[in-house]
């Protein structure tokens, strides 16, 4: 039996968790793997892919969406004002000569709403980050650059972002391995109340494969504009319940061998 057809029997045939019980540590190791690599298909690569197509790349998306602009010699020039607005971040990009800002101490009540922000006039920068309000003056950064600029940076954006979700997938594979412990941990109190001797080795390698269905879920519930209350609840729960059926099959098979 192959990796892809004990995901599909995984999610629905709890009589072939008993035939999982025999499969080796490495076999059982590399579903693992390739499971979450599917997982990070739905929930990263495919919705960053979709992205990409509708903004035409990240270099029709800067394009389109940021002005022209120029900082040189000290001063900084933006073809049109910028503006955005959440609940706790706010961004004003505005270098007409007529409009500055005060000086960052001065700007902190005004700020007080925001938890991130950035002000930006034809002379400094104002950021505030972690309650602090501070003030950057473009003539002390000795930098020139420009949209041009920017957009020659565009191919070392994609090696930045193909960086971080080759450590996001790996981050999401370590928290996958550990989630199955606590579900291992889960299972032995559920084994021990139906009287199955089961190894926390073998309920480990159970975990590994009731873990399909919830994460599944979880990654096409990640695909939809809404999502379920407490998911995480059920996420485990949905899990150790697949472990007891799996269980209970396995008692199953074991009497029927027996007569």
């Amino acid at each position: 039996m192959n990796i892809f057809q004990e995901m599909v029997l995984s999610v629905y045939s709890f009589k072939s968790y008993r035939e999982f019980l025999k499969n080796k540590k490495l076999k059982v190791f590399c579903y693992g793997i390739v499971f979450m690599m599917i997982y990070f298909f739905l929930t990263m690569i495919l919705p960053f892919a979709e992205a990409q197509i509708r903004y035409g790349g990240i270099s029709g998306g800067f394009q389109e969406n940021i002005p022209d602009f120029e900082l040189r010699n000290g001063r900084l020039w933006v073809a049109r004002a910028v503006e955005y607005e959440s609940a706790a971040a706010y961004v004003y990009i505005d270098t007409d000569p007529n409009s500055f800002f005060y000086e960052a101490y001065e700007m902190e009540d005004y700020l007080r709403g925001y938890r991130s922000a950035v002000l930006m006039d034809s002379e400094k920068m104002i950021v505030k980050s972690n309650g602090q309000v501070q003030g950057i003056y473009f003539s002390d950064l000795d930098v020139n650059f420009d949209k041009e600029d920017l957009m020659r940076l565009i191919p070392y954006v994609y090696v930045g972002i193909g960086a971080m979700m080759i450590f996001v997938y790996l981050w999401e594979t370590a928290l996958y391995f550990f989630g199955v412990l606590f579900v291992a941990l889960l299972g032995m109190i559920v084994a021990s109340c139906m009287k199955c001797r089961l190894t926390f080795g073998q309920l480990y390698l159970l975990g590994i494969y009731s873990r399909t269905l919830p994460l599944l879920v979880k990654g096409l519930l990640e695909l939809l504009p809404f999502g379920i209350p407490l998911y995480f609840i059920a996420n485990f729960g949905l899990s150790v319940l697949i472990i007891g059926c799996a269980i209970n099959r396995i008692q199953e098979q074991e009497k029927t061998a027996v007569y």
